[in-house]
């Protein structure tokens, strides 16, 4: 239920986060003037950030729930703050094939923060939608908030993803998105999606989420 990236994949993303490109990135998030002299760390090595697959949120099935969105490095200025770069693999705008590049960045190390408390088993889940950005441990059989959500009291709930599954195909109904369950059977190829993924496929994902915690309490989460 969850694509994995390939270390390799891994190694030279963190590579990209060293390349001028991504400093200068990295420099101007801090604020830090062109020319100015001042150090910046990357870190050696990089966090795989998961978002769910718009195939899953369409179709559900055996598709992979989630795959790699983006992996995050983690760059240090030298008065202490920290800067996340989201590097990517993107198309080069003249052709060719793909590459990993520094698409985003943010002042912050909150993924490289949360990706110590995963178990060895659970990969970093994003989510973006209308409740704001979330944060889940992702495994093969549930997903366990990581971040407290806006508007939610008492500890954070973990959902199975049958529930979790079960939310979205509510949530697509409500919306007039038709689902067809004959659709689980279908092949699916890595190469058939992007490899950076927002936009509605998260949405529905966040608002399947909120709909699931409000109708019911909590869901055991087994190993």
């Amino acid at each position: 239920m969850v694509e994995r990236l390939p270390e390799q994949d891994v190694r030279v993303a963190v590579a990209a986060a060293r390349t001028p490109a991504a400093v200068n990135l990295a420099r101007s998030n801090l604020g830090i003037p062109a020319g100015r002299s001042a150090a910046l760390r990357v870190d050696d090595r990089g966090t795989v950030v998961h978002h769910l697959d718009p195939g899953f949120a369409e179709r559900g099935g055996r598709l992979p729930l989630a795959v790699p969105g983006y992996v995050a490095v983690t760059a240090h200025a030298d008065d202490g703050r920290a800067v996340t770069l989201q590097i990517a693999r993107v198309a080069p705008a003249g052709g060719g094939a793909p590459r990993w590049a520094a698409v985003a960045a943010a002042q912050d190390a909150t993924a490289a923060g949360l990706a110590r408390r995963l178990e060895e088993d659970e990969v970093l889940f994003e989510s973006q939608g209308p409740r704001g950005r979330e944060w889940y441990a992702l495994d093969d059989r549930a997903l366990r908030p990581l971040t407290e959500g806006r508007g939610r009291s008492g500890p954070p709930e973990t959902v199975t993803i049958a529930s979790y599954t079960e939310a979205l195909r509510e949530r697509a109904a409500s919306a007039g998105t038709v689902v067809p369950p004959a659709a689980a059977d279908r092949p699916h190829r890595s190469g058939d999606r992007p490899w950076f993924l927002v936009g509605a496929a998260v949405v529905v994902a966040a608002g399947g989420f909120a709909a699931l915690r409000h109708r019911r309490g909590h869901a055991d989460r087994h190993r």
